[in-house]
Order: C-alpha cells, then structure tokens, then sequence
C-alpha cells in the first residue's frame, strides 16, 4: 500500500516511479518488493530517505554503527536495521545481499572540526566508497546511487548558474578533508559505471551533489550555529555570496528519481552521470540564516568582515585546533572551508536534472524549519520571539555589540595590519 502523503510531500507521481519501486518480476514468475540497502541509514539524509522508500512500498535496509531509538521503533519486516561499518568490508557484504539497488549516502566530515580529521574522513568516505563498490560487484547489485557535494567542484573560483559539467575544483584549492575525501569518492563511483558484476551484467551508477541540506528534524548543522548565535559569538557577517540550499525533502526526491534513471526503461540515462540538487533558489548566507538570529531575539549583524580576513581567521581557528587537539578537541568557530562557502558565490542551473530525471523542487522556508527547531530546543524562546522578525526594528541593523561605524572600521585596521605582520611566518606552516 503506497503512502500517497508521501508522493505529495516529496513532489513526486506515482507513475514517475515505476512499479519497479514496489514491486519486481521474479525469475520464478511471482512478484516481490524491490530491495534496497541505504548506506549511513540512521543519519539523517539516510533516514529521511529509508522512511519515504518503505511508505512507497519498497523494502529497505539501513545500515549504521547504532539505531537511535525513534528509529529502532519503525522498524518492521520491510525496514530493517544491520549494524555494521562502511569502513569494514564484511559488513557492507553482508548488507549487500539479496539488495536491488544501494543508496550510498553515509559520510564524515561534513562541518566543523570533522573536517579537520583527514584519517576519518578518507577512511569513511574513500576506503568506504571502495567497500560498497567493491561488494555490489561480488554480490551482484546493478544500481549504486552515491551521495556526494557541491563541495567537489567548490575552489577559489566563482559559480554562478553552473552546471552538471562543472569540472572538478583542483586539489590545490580544496582545504579541508572532506572535500578532498568527497571527490575521490565521486570520481571512484563514476569510474565503477558499467562495470561487471557477479552473475552477469553490470554496475550502473550515478552521482547526487547536494548544496547544503536543510528541513525538519536536522540538528547537527543546525545545533552548531544557533548555539554560536545564542552564545553572542558571531558579532559580523562573513560572507555576503548567493549560494544553493537544498531541503531534505527535495535532495530525497532526486534519490527516488535516480532510480529509475539508471533502469533499462529510461535507457539508463542517469548512467555514469553526475547531477547537482539543490532548491533552484540562490539565497545569501546571511540572509539564509536571519531566522536563527531573529528566533533569539537577536538583529542580525550589520558589518562584514572582508573575505581575505575571515579566511585568515579560520586558519587561526584550524591552527589553534590542531595544537590543542591532544588536550582539548574544541570546536571551530570557522574552517576556511566554511569560509569559502559564504564568501564565493556557488550556485547551479537545475534544468539537466529537470529534464532528464524529472526533479521538480519544491521551495520551502528556512524560518518555518527554525520555528519547528525553536518549539523543540528553546519553548521559553519560541513564545516570545518570531523567526520571522516582526518583534525587531530590523531597520535599525547593527551589531550585536552595538560597534559604531568608526569602531568597526578601526578594527579592520587593526586585523589588517596583524593579517600582514602574521602572513608571511604563517605561509611557512601553510607550505
């Protein structure tokens, strides 16, 4: 029984996806659900992803290192729940039998100090990527459909209304692990396309790169900048760039598309193929993120830091954390990945991926996501501030430590004059 709130939902026709999603033609002539295998199931794009495929009528298999307990409780004879570890090849075995088609979404890395974490991050997301590849071939799975990000092919350079032949960003201008890690890992999963697999036939794969995720129950990125706004510690903007955003519900309905993408009825059209997936509406960061501030009652900040700076700032940060990494493993303000990401416009012409998936995203708000986010983690808060600003004078814009103009300038003086002083000992550690 298909769950059609669930079509509504995510956008999506029932005759988009074909019966292949509930059902499959046996050899033996009878009919059983398709089976599918969700990589990082228990996280959060995992899961998001895992609950819309089982209320469709398929049959799903997460596979994670733990089973929170709101999930644990969903479970039934077609969600079903492996402990196991991408990084260890018998477990990914395992999980991959009997599997029609695996959603490769787990990770790490993605923000903060795990993007500081190069021998995690090219475990889980390099070795990891080899392991499902490697077990979908010996076990005989057709589809693997790989989540990846925008940051593969995010450098020093401007992107603006891109598209899905974006090249590569050069190593060289990737600073962070994950990103680096994400791209070895994108390439991999585009090189393993129509290759043998066991029994027969081949390996058709294809590549999701999603902007920022966003939407109803995400708490790591979220829980990480509201409590650095709740705390008074973000005093400027750092980035004024358009960038994409993409909500859950939007990045879960390319993944069903993709699906029959790489089928023999659409002539595998997704096959081998890379597509960005997003909202299709650019947003600045800051004016992205006015409704955390405005949710703790707070105006967003006025003045902005320039960009050569910030980025100086977060390799302080980056410096500081490795040092103190053996005492303490506190958590970056910024990396200078994250720098880049609101300070360099990036953002992409959804139209391929219209046209030959039929993705069609829906746009959502932001401050309706941090309202839900609100109620939950700050009730005394949600009463009596709006997400939506209407309790501020926001024409009257200014810092939140009330900076005047010449004090900030000032600053910039100052934080220019120790940016030179500081650059060239500094470019000796960098190289």
């Amino acid at each position: 029984m298909v769950d059609t709130t669930i079509l509504e939902r995510l956008n999506i026709r029932l005759d988009e996806l074909p019966a292949k999603l509930e059902f499959k033609k046996g050899t033996n002539g009878h009919s059983r659900k398709l089976k599918f295998l969700v990589t990082g199931g228990c996280g959060y794009l995992g899961y998001e992803l895992a609950a819309a495929i089982h209320g469709l009528g398929g049959h799903v298999t997460l596979l994670d290192l733990q089973i929170p307990p709101r999930i644990e409780k969903c479970l039934d004879d077609a969600l079903c729940f492996i402990k196991g570890d991408v990084c260890k090849y018998d477990s990914v075995f395992e999980a991959c039998k009997d599997v029609d088609c695996v959603f490769h979404v787990a990770s790490f890395g993605m923000s903060g100090k795990d993007q500081l974490d190069k021998e995690k991050s090219y475990n889980v997301n390099v070795n990891g990527t080899k392991n499902v590849i490697r077990a979908c071939k010996e076990v005989g799975v057709s589809k693997l459909i790989y989540t990846s990000s925008y940051n593969v092919v995010l450098g020093f350079q401007p992107i603006e209304n891109g598209n899905d032949f974006v090249p590569y960003a050069p190593v060289e201008e990737m600073v962070d692990h994950y990103s680096k890690s994400k791209q070895l890992a994108d390439k991999l999963v585009l090189a393993a396309n129509e290759t043998d697999i066991q029994g027969g036939g081949k390996l058709y794969t294809c590549c999701l790169r999603p902007a920022g995720i966003y939407g109803p129950l995400e708490r790591r990125h979220m829980h990480r900048v509201a409590s650095f706004i709740n705390q008074g510690l973000i005093l400027f903007s750092m980035g004024n760039a358009m960038v994409d955003w993409t909500h859950v519900n939007n990045l879960v309905q390319a993944h069903l598309l993709a699906v029959p993408g790489l089928s023999k009825a659409s002539n595998r059209i997704a096959a081998g193929q890379a597509y960005f997936i997003a909202d299709g509406n650019p947003v600045k960061v800051f004016d992205f993120l006015r409704p955390i501030f405005y949710g703790f009652g707070k105006i967003p900040p006025r003045y902005q830091l320039p960009a050569t700076i910030t980025y100086f700032f977060g390799f302080l940060m980056e410096l500081l954390h490795l040092v103190l990494r053996p005492i303490y493993c506190f958590e970056p303000l910024l990396t200078r990945n994250e720098v880049l990401k609101m300070t360099i416009p990036h953002y992409q012409d959804m139209s391929r991926v219209m046209k030959e998936l039929g993705y069609r995203p829906v746009k959502y708000s932001f401050a309706d996501v941090v309202r839900l986010y609100m109620k939950e983690n700050y009730p005394e808060l949600e009463k009596r501030y709006s997400v939506y600003g209407e309790h501020l004078n926001t024409s009257q814009d200014s810092t939140t430590t009330s900076l005047s103009t010449i004090s900030y300038q000032l600053l910039i003086i100052l934080l220019s004059i120790i940016f030179i002083l500081m650059i060239v000992p500094i470019s000796n550690v960098l190289f």
